[in-house]
């Protein structure tokens, strides 16, 4: 199983920040470990879907998913004329 880096510093950050919490929390009304720990990873996920919305919206904005579908296009024609050429070279040595 591959854990990513990102994964384990997402980890690192919630127990971290738990721990913190857990440590400056006195007795009584407050949360508890558990709790803070769910707040943070909550907050966590939050930073990261707002992340990943700003990253897709820039390449929307960009126009990447045209720009990569006319490079492999463009790709795609040159590696057929390729193609094309050596066929016609096989042809005439064997002529």
């Amino acid at each position: 199983m591959k854990v990513s880096c990102a994964a384990i510093c997402a980890f690192a950050a919630v127990l971290s920040y738990g721990m913190v919490s857990a440590a400056d929390s006195k007795e009584g009304g407050e949360a508890s470990f558990s709790e803070k720990v769910g707040q943070g990873a909550k907050k966590i996920g939050d930073a990261i879907a707002e992340g990943f919305k700003k990253t897709a919206k820039k390449l929307e904005d960009k126009h990447v998913p045209e720009k990569v579908e006319q490079k492999f296009k463009k790709a795609a024609d040159k590696t057929a004329e390729g193609f094309g050429k050596a066929e016609r070279k096989i042809k005439e040595k064997l002529k």
